[in-house]
């Protein structure tokens, strides 16, 4: 299996920097969820392991070697990402922009071929999308969009699929499906999942391998049962929590504390007189 490792990763925006010696090693194989408030360097950590965006210093390792000397096509092949809320041309049908993730298969000259159209019509299939397929993709509802554009994903058939808040604007439902999908992803092909997520208990649901960030470092790696701890929590998101264990899963489920659950102090009596 492939393995993608940041190596003392130094990298921000203008000259600000946003990530810090940052050290990582996503295991293979397995649903990693990136956890953190936010602006402490979640999405510039999946654009560094995309190679989007050049660290100032340090390096991002895929199979022992560095992602800056790999061709582009070569990187494409094994490694893909779905970034944020991402733009479909206007016009384009499903199907098509399905296809555009067999694009890093093509060669200068090669033609599309069988083995193309088996990998589109199998993301599509995965993906639940087959019945969309003629339809424009901004005609489509907000999750089957995401559905698309995972199955466009798919259709690039890499080891490594990155994703950054693919459950963002989703309502619950569509979130359970889009994450339900990667875990079968995941549990079919092998695929290694690395996503940034908002929702704690849906990240521990759902990864085998958690990251909580902090300050453009990573704060705490592991188990969701390693992870997710009240302390974490606290010292990450600065809220004061309860975990428990989640009934259905049996994962750690958070509960925040608000200032309504803090019972107020009694109001002191006047004395009289």
């Amino acid at each position: 299996m492939t393995t993608i490792t940041a190596e003392t990763l130094n990298a921000g925006y203008g000259g600000r920097p946003i990530l810090t010696d940052l050290d990582l090693t996503v295991p293979p194989g397995v649903v990693t969820a990136i956890v953190g408030a936010n602006a402490c360097g979640k999405s510039t950590l999946l654009r560094c392991l995309s190679r989007l965006l050049k660290p100032s210093s340090g390096q991002v390792v895929l199979e022992g070697r560095s992602i800056r000397d790999m061709p582009t096509r070569q990187l494409a092949r094994v490694l893909g990402l779905l970034p944020q809320s991402p733009i479909a041309p206007d016009g384009i049908t499903v199907a098509d922009l399905v296809s555009h993730g067999r694009h890093p298969h093509q060669g200068m000259l090669s033609r599309w071929t069988q083995a193309d159209d088996i990998a589109v019509a199998h993301a599509l299939e995965a993906t639940r999308t087959a019945e969309l397929a003629d339809r424009d993709v901004d005609e489509l509802s907000g999750g089957q969009r995401q559905r698309v554009w995972i199955a466009m994903a798919l259709a690039q058939e890499t080891d490594i699929l990155l994703l950054d808040e693919p459950t963002t604007f989703l309502d619950i439902a569509h979130q359970i499906e889009v994450l339900d999908l990667l875990v079968d992803l995941n549990c079919r092909r092998g695929t290694t999942i690395v996503m940034v997520l908002h929702d704690l208990n849906l990240a521990a649901r759902y990864a085998d391998h958690l990251v909580a960030m902090r300050q453009g470092q990573v704060h705490a790696a592991g188990s969701p049962e390693r992870v997710l701890t009240e302390d974490m929590v606290e010292q990450v998101f600065g809220v004061p929590c309860r975990v428990m264990t989640d009934p259905t899963s049996g994962q750690p489920m958070m509960l925040p504390l608000g200032r309504h659950l803090t019972p107020p102090e009694p109001a002191r009596k006047e004395l009289s007189a």
